[in-house]
């Protein structure tokens, strides 16, 4: 009786290492991914602050190092004195171009996300932008990787969040203008907050323009509508010598 009783306490024991082995695999490669489908839009509604055309930065001032610092503070010296003059200078949107990454996921207008085994899309309406995500594949050599708007990105689920990993983004690709190298990397983690909400935690590395990482925090809410098509093909500007722009009447469609 001695012999069955221990002997029924070791497969007890056993059963419980195999069960949170068992649980501790599923939590880290968890056999069913949370689910992000959906249509999602910024969160809160007022995120942008008093003035849309100036919204805040998203994780406070940039940590910038030398020359950078300077020339990014020449910058908004210029764009302050152009816009108080009625010409703003030209940049990425007023040119009709992709916001590229991290900005894409700043949903200015609704984004969409399609999840599907090895890959997750993000559609953004603005600018009929996408961005794809590979799953569970290994980020190439950076030079590999040909530059583009929403560079290179890799991911994997880790419990609840799926953790990216984006680099090969376009050097003239900024985000609120801030500078960055060939060598920079965004890493996000995505996850469920609520039954109807997502944040991605963002942060920029680039220690050749960054002193520290820019940390920093998007979250959405989950919405019922249906993305539409979003051509920027009305957009005529003519760009001076000095970066300003004006509207070329005889380019705009009747």
């Amino acid at each position: 009786m001695k012999y069955r009783t221990s002997k029924l306490f070791f497969c007890l024991v056993a059963m419980a290492a195999a069960g949170s082995a068992r649980s501790a695999t599923s939590q880290a490669h968890p056999s069913k991914a949370p689910d992000i489908t959906g249509t999602w839009e910024r969160y809160p509604k007022d995120w942008y602050g008093k003035d849309p055309d100036h919204p805040p930065l998203p994780g406070g001032p940039f940590d910038l190092r030398q020359p950078y610092g300077a020339a990014y503070a020449a910058l908004k010296q210029k764009e302050a004195a152009a816009d108080a003059a009625g010409k703003p200078l030209v940049n990425a949107s007023s040119r009709c171009l992709p916001e590229g990454m991290p900005m894409i996921m700043g949903a200015i207008y609704p984004i969409q996300i399609l999840q599907n085994p090895g890959q997750v899309t993000v559609l953004a309406e603005f600018l009929t932008q996408t961005r794809r995500i590979w799953l569970d594949e290994k980020m190439p050599a950076i030079e590999d990787i040909p530059p583009s708007y929403n560079g290179y990105s890799v991911a994997h689920w880790d419990g609840d969040g799926l953790i990216i990993e984006t680099k090969g983004v376009r050097e003239d690709v900024t985000f609120y203008d801030l500078p960055h190298s060939a060598n920079m990397v965004i890493r996000e983690r995505i996850r469920r907050s609520a039954p109807d909400r997502i944040t991605d935690e963002v942060s920029i590395e680039d220690p050749e323009v960054l002193k520290t990482p820019y940390r920093f925090t998007f979250e959405y809410q989950k919405i019922n509508y249906k993305i539409q098509e979003y051509i920027c093909d009305y957009n005529q500007l003519k760009v001076d010598a000095e970066g300003g722009t004006s509207l070329d009447l005889n380019g705009v469609r009747k």
